[in-house]
């Protein structure tokens, strides 16, 4: 008995576990799912039980049990652990035939158990899950018509199911699997119209309707849902070329389809077709390539070929053309079609060439895949009609022949001038050029051969051939001069690389002379230059004519460090006339002015350097004068100041009437100025305020120039210029106002009360007469000034005290304080916050003083009482205005309040308020207590 009620234990705590099952939530639950549960015993060790020992546990807790729900409970998990068990069965022993057959036995009865649960209960709210099941067990027992019927019932009545997705899905497959297409393109498209979200399903679904409609034959239809797929899933190239695993596969799969409904359409061109319709997609090139490999994989290589070209002709620009072309080329090779293989690798030049619009609009990456085949095709057609012109009778088709092979062989000269065997191409065109006695052609390849690829193992015969062409040729009249000069060219070179010829050194520089005149520069320099490497010694005279050249040539041609050493070595020739030896000087100089023009740039402190040494090299020069100056401008633009600034000074000192003097001043205020040297910019400011033409720029270095011996704390000198500013320059108004304003900052900070009032007061007169000049900084000036001159006079007031007699006291104090008055009125009526406030507390405050210096005033001695109290009342007569003055204006300024404004001086007004009227404005917070509260 305690055993039994172990096992009921134990089943109640299963059943119990079990409801879960049939509780809604977002994650879809199967069979397959759910674990063993496992429960411990008192002892904590695990019960090794069977589903069948689990089952029997069911069905005796089913034999005593009365509660309707748990019963009903209970029959769903025991039906679930049978079809688990007969699920875990068909796992262990999928490849018996007998197994499975008695598996399906079992199956059936949990068929029964399920059918006998919807009968049984037909309505309850969680018969989805036993639908689920019941589809499950009819896929296990080999009915899939009964477990479609089911899943078609569970969709139905059950839309919003933990179960439904995954129904949906099966319903499709099951439905595909039976080959009723249609319905399953339904299905499909109901698990798709849920959406991604949450939809574990929604991929797989996309693409299987694609299948089910193409199966239908609808391949237009079918092709945009595999589109519709790809676009969603594969939204960018990067996810494309990511894709691995699963969805490699699936990627794959669908390309397949596609290229083979492409094929059923029509061909190739129902790609284009099919995206001009529907807009173009960046994965059509993967389609172009899957229809050909499947044309290639038939053996159809012309349909293979027109496909890849296809691509080509609708995308040419495209990075992967020329992978296609090539593509297409190595199809014919592998067919076996020569002539077609010719024509298309000449098509593939054409296109993707070297110089075509294609090569110049792409990148080295592309450029590079291009070379590789590129560099074959094209030796490959030289060669071939090198070797048929070889092999030619007739001479049109040997000549032919080689027009073709030099054509060839010239055009990969030009696509590939730095490749190894471009040499050979130069050589092999040379030899062409020969045969057809094309001379001029063949000695240029011959040159290139023998003079640019030195260790070309048949370099010194092609040097010796181009002489042969040479002395060969014979120009027209008009070439004769550039013939005479390029066959001077040839022989410089063959002394180079044949240097036997003791004469050589002489013969180089008559040649270098020649080119010279002839305004060869760049051959009359090499030549030059060659002349005097030989090794052997020069006479004077030759040594002369080789370093002229070489200075004139290197000069024309920029190179003028070379130029200005050649010139001064050959300046230095004996027989040279004093004229011949300055001109050449002054060149040498130009030589050095012009090195310094190019390093300006890229080597700023070398031009400034060769500048500079100018007039120490050639001290005669005119030169020295502009590039002493360059130096200094280059320097400042360098901001080098330190030394800008002694190049100016010097260039000033040495050339003070010159016309480049008069920029000195400007120059050296930027460098000051870099420097923070604001005396000394202070200065050149000045200067330039007393002669520079314009008188704007007067005017600016005047300003200028003030601020500066401010920033410098030269005062005396700051005073000065802005006094020299206000009083000259009444306009522009801006500028002027500061001036005035700056002197009043000055004299602040020397505490020259006297000289602040006047230049305070021309602040307020300037702002007044500006008028429609007048701005809101001038304002701001103006009631500043007017509030510091209102300051000085209340300080004054303050200071002056009531005695007797009251008459003159009383006008000696009321005088300050009516100017005090009218300076603070100003300040207020020019409506700057910051001074308003103030201004008209200090108004109030200036009152309700009067009034308390009236009522404490020394007093008339020798009064008696009723007197005293008479001289009282009469005090209080003259106070009481002056205290009603005063509680006014504090009440204006506390009803500023009202508009948001509260600062120090509204608070002040307060507190003088509560002094004054004490009984409205001096009213302590009444606070209740907490017992009063309590009552």
């Amino acid at each position: 008995m305690k055993y039994f009620l172990s096992l009921i234990l134990i089943s109640a705590t299963l059943v119990t576990s079990g409801c879960s099952l049939f509780s809604r939530s977002d994650k879809t639950i199967r069979i397959a799912d759910i674990g063993s549960l496992k429960v411990r015993s008192v002892s904590n060790e695990p019960i090794d039980v069977s589903h069948e020992d689990v089952v029997r546990y069911y069905q005796a807790y089913l034999a005593v049990a009365t509660d309707p729900e748990m019963r009903v409970r209970v029959a769903h998990r025991i039906a679930g652990l049978k079809l688990q068990s007969d699920e875990i069965r068909m796992e262990r022993v999928v490849d018996d035939e007998a197994a499975l057959a008695e598996d399906r036995i079992l199956a059936k009865a949990s068929i029964d158990d399920y059918e006998n649960l919807l009968k049984a209960f037909p309505d309850r709210v969680d018969n989805d899950a036993i639908y689920y099941q019941l589809a499950k067990a009819y896929s296990l027992a080999g009915q899939p018509y009964q477990a479609i019927s089911v899943l078609e019932e569970l969709v139905k009545r059950y839309p919003r199911s933990i179960y439904y997705l995954e129904a949906q899905f099966r319903l499709g497959q099951l439905l595909y699997a039976a080959g009723d297409y249609e319905m399953s393109e339904a299905a499909y498209q109901a698990l798709i119209s849920v959406g991604p979200a949450a939809n574990r399903f929604y991929r797989d679904a996309e693409y299987l309707q694609g299948w089910s409609i193409f199966k239908q034959a609808r391949y237009e239809e079918s092709l945009l849902a595999f589109v519709r797929m790809l676009d969603e899933h594969f939204p960018d190239e990067a996810t494309l070329e990511a894709a691995q695993g699963g969805d490699l596969d699936l990627l794959n799969d669908t390309l397949r389809i596609m290229a083979i409904m492409f094929d059923y359409l029509g061909d190739w061109n129902q790609i284009a077709h099919f995206f001009d319709e529907h807009g173009a997609r960046y994965y059509e090139y993967k389609l172009y390539a899957q229809l050909a490999d499947q044309y290639y994989e038939k053996k159809y290589y012309k349909s293979a070929a027109s496909t890849l070209r296809a691509y080509v002709d609708r995308y040419p620009d495209s990075d992967r053309a020329p992978s296609y072309y090539e593509r297409l080329i190595t199809g014919y090779e592998t067919a076996g079609y020569p002539e077609l293989l010719r024509k298309h690798k000449e098509i593939y030049n054409e296109r993707f060439g070297v110089g075509t619009p294609y090569w110049e609009s792409h990148d080295v990456k592309v450029r590079a895949e291009i070379t590789v085949a590129l560099s074959k095709y094209i030796w490959d057609l030289a060669t071939f009609s090198h070797g048929w012109a070889q092999a030619a009778k007739k001479r049109s088709e040997k000549e032919e022949r080689f027009n073709e092979a030099a054509r060839w062989y010239s055009e990969y000269i030009r696509s590939f001038p730095e490749a190894a065997d471009t040499v050979k191409a130069h050589f092999l065109l040379a030899e062409i050029s020969f045969d057809l006695e094309r001379y001029d052609d063949a000695r240029n390849n011959y040159e290139i051969v023998a003079y640019q690829y030195p260790f070309y193992e048949d370099a010194a015969e092609a040097g010796y051939a181009a002489l042969l062409a040479y002395a060969k040729y014979k120009p027209v009249p008009e070439r004769e001069l550039e013939w005479r000069q390029l066959n001077v060219a040839s022989a410089k070179r063959f002394v180079t690389e044949f240097p036997d010829d003791p004469r050589r050194g002489t013969v180089l520089v008559n040649t270098a002379e020649t080119l010279l005149k002839d305004k060869y520069y760049e051959q009359a320099l090499s030549t030059a230059r060659l002349s005097q490497e030989t090794g052997v010694e020069l006479p004077p005279r030759y040594r002369y004519g080789a370093s002229l050249v070489q200075g004139h040539s290197s000069f024309e041609l920029g190179f003028y460090d070379e130029a200005e050493t050649a010139l001064l070595s050959a300046s230095t020739y004996e027989k040279l006339s004093r004229k011949e030896r300055a001109d050449l000087r002054q060149k040498a100089a130009a030589a050095i002015y012009k090195q310094g023009e190019q390093a300006k740039v890229d080597a700023p402190q070398q031009a400034v350097d060769h500048w500079l040494r100018l007039a120490e090299v050639v001290p005669e020069s005119t030169l020295k004068v502009n590039a002493e100056y360059d130096a200094a401008t280059l320097l400042m633009e360098m901001q080098d100041y330190d030394r800008a600034e002694g190049v100016l000074l010097k260039f000033r000192q040495e050339y003070p009437n010159h016309e480049l003097t008069k920029d000195i001043p400007s120059k050296l205020i930027v460098a000051y100025e870099g420097k923070g040297e604001w005396r000394k910019a202070a200065f050149e400011l000045m200067t330039l305020s007393n002669d520079a033409k314009e008188e704007d720029e007067r005017r600016i270095a005047c300003f200028q120039s003030a601020e500066y011996f401010e920033k410098a704390n030269d005062l005396d000198n700051a005073i000065v210029m802005y006094k020299r500013y206000a009083h000259t320059y009444k306009t522009p108004f801006d500028p002027a106002i500061e001036a005035h304003y700056k002197l009043d900052q000055i004299y602040a900070l020397q505490g020259d009360e006297d000289k602040r009032r006047f230049w305070l007061d021309k602040i307020i007169r300037l702002h007044r007469n500006g008028k429609d000049q007048q701005t809101e900084r001038s304002r701001y000036l103006a009631s500043s000034a007017a509030f510091q001159l209102a300051e000085f006079d209340r300080i004054a007031f303050e200071k002056v005290k009531i005695t007797l007699p009251l008459a003159k006291s009383i006008v000696r104090k009321n005088e300050p304080m009516q100017r005090a008055l009218k300076r603070y009125t100003q300040a207020v009526e020019m409506e700057v916050l910051e001074f308003t406030t103030p201004a008209t507390f200090h108004i109030a405050d200036m009152y309700a003083q009067m009034s308390k210096a009236l009522m404490t005033s020394e007093k008339p001695k020798g009064m008696d009482e009723v007197e005293a109290e008479e001289y009282q009342y009469l005090l209080e007569d003259q106070a009481f205005p002056l205290d009603e003055a005063a509680i006014d204006i504090h009440q204006t300024n506390i009803r500023r309040t009202y508009d948001g404004l509260y600062d120090q001086w509204v608070k002040k007004s307060f507190s003088s308020m509560a002094e004054l009227m004490p009984g409205q404005y001096n009213k302590p917070e009444k606070v209740a207590t907490y017992v009063d509260q309590i009552r």
